[in-house]
């Protein structure tokens, strides 16, 4: 469904980076604050935006290539809310995550704007390690010295000292996020798409592009149709599926405060991608349509098959025997120890594990096994909240794919 979309737009990756003068109150009193600084009107533009939300004074264009410099970005003013969303690479069942995908969203609700700006997952940063490691990297903080560094070091890297919000999501909930956006019949290629870095000159440069210019384009095509009870149940099934400290209440409020204020499915000039740290540097501006996204995979894999590197491909055989050898175990466990079962099996679910069993039948086998295993370990336990949370969950997925 369309509004589904949207409703997962406003989690799956998001960079920005203010260069503007931003208010200081706290988040609550951002979205429920009436005072604006330049209500209801446009942005203040140094030059003339393209359809593709490009300076076109002072960006040069040519064709589907753009090159993006210092300066010459919009500069909105007013309340912002900066939602900080991070792409992490971890192993099924691993606590321990990697910050690969890293996008700082601020929308700006006074203005009815959005600024997108993405940071490269080896952009410098103090993971704890010695210099001459070569460590010290922006996706290691993450993994290395935990959530708060990490929120730190991207407020260095792009001058916005305050995080409002934040959300994390793995290779399984990134599926089930682009099955909510419409990709449900090439999820796995889409992140194919959107993860490949070999086959660019600019490498991952490009990727992190491409990953601002995904989201921004989705957030265009399905903005105006979010304000229904089906895009209410898709933003619910979203903020589910990640790790987050955001809630339904505030995601409506900031939603309503830029369709308020002139944010619209119709004006591309109101959102457009960054890159920090700044630099200038070439990029290819692609079209993440559904329909395009398989000739997209194909030009990838030539590219990669010319230049003589291996693409391996996501083995779907290896992962389900793995995620099926977890579940055995924790089965044997469970008349043992629940406390063993909880261990086994808590962090597999906070990844969705079974998102990524493209069959859809053995996907819900696998999820009722874990998360029924897991809920009566919580209940026996005594933790009858978390296992409430489990079976909350899987009923909202059901109702989720009933929708479809």
């Amino acid at each position: 469904m369309t509004s589904l979309r949207l409703a997962a737009l406003a989690l799956v990756c998001f960079v920005a980076v203010g260069c503007s003068r931003t208010s200081d109150t706290n988040p609550s009193e951002q979205l429920s604050g009436s005072d604006s600084v330049i209500a209801g009107s446009a942005v203040k533009k140094s030059g003339r935006l393209n359809a593709d939300g490009i300076d076109t004074v002072a960006f040069h264009v040519t064709d589907s290539t753009v090159t993006l410099r210092t300066s010459g970005f919009p500069a909105p003013t007013g309340r912002v809310v900066n939602v900080m969303v991070t792409g992490v690479d971890s192993r099924l069942g691993d606590p321990m995550g990697h910050a690969d995908a890293n996008h700082l969203v601020r929308f700006f609700l006074d203005s009815g704007c959005v600024e997108i700006i993405s940071t490269p997952r080896d952009t410098y940063a103090d993971a704890g390690f010695e210099d001459s490691t070569g460590l010290n990297k922006l996706t290691n903080v993450r993994a290395n010295r935990g959530r708060a560094t990490y929120l730190k070091a991207i407020g260095e890297i792009t001058g916005v000292t305050r995080i409002d919000y934040w959300v994390e999501f793995g290779f399984s909930q990134a599926i089930g996020l682009l099955e909510l956006m419409g990709y449900k019949e090439n999820a796995s290629s889409t992140l194919r798409v959107l993860r490949s870095r070999q086959a660019y000159s600019a490498g991952d440069f490009q990727r992190v592009y491409n990953q601002g210019q995904f989201i921004r384009q989705i957030m265009l095509r399905a903005f105006d149709n979010t304000d229904n009870i089906v895009g209410e149940l898709g933003l619910r099934a979203s903020l589910a599926l990640v790790e987050t400290n955001m809630t339904y209440e505030a995601c409506e409020q900031i939603l309503d405060e830029l369709r308020r204020h002139g944010f619209s499915s119709e004006d591309p000039t109101r959102i457009w991608v960054r890159m920090k740290p700044s630099l200038i540097a070439k990029f290819k501006v692609y079209s993440f349509d559904s329909a395009n996204v398989g000739e997209i995979n194909k030009q990838i894999s030539q590219r990669i098959g010319k230049l003589g590197l291996d693409s391996i491909p996501i083995n779907q055989e290896t992962y389900e025997r793995r995620l099926a050898k977890l579940l055995d175990r924790a089965t044997a466990d469970s008349a043992k120890s629940s406390g063993s079962v909880v261990r086994l099996l808590r962090r597999p679910f906070e990844q969705r594990a079974w998102l990524q069993v493209p069959d859809l039948s053995m996907r819900k086998y696998y999820r009722d096994r874990l998360c029924n295993m897991l809920a009566s370990a919580y209940r026996r336990m005594k933790n009858v909240d978390a296992a409430k949370r489990i079976e909350e969950y899987v009923a909202l997925e059901n109702k989720v794919n009933a929708s479809r």
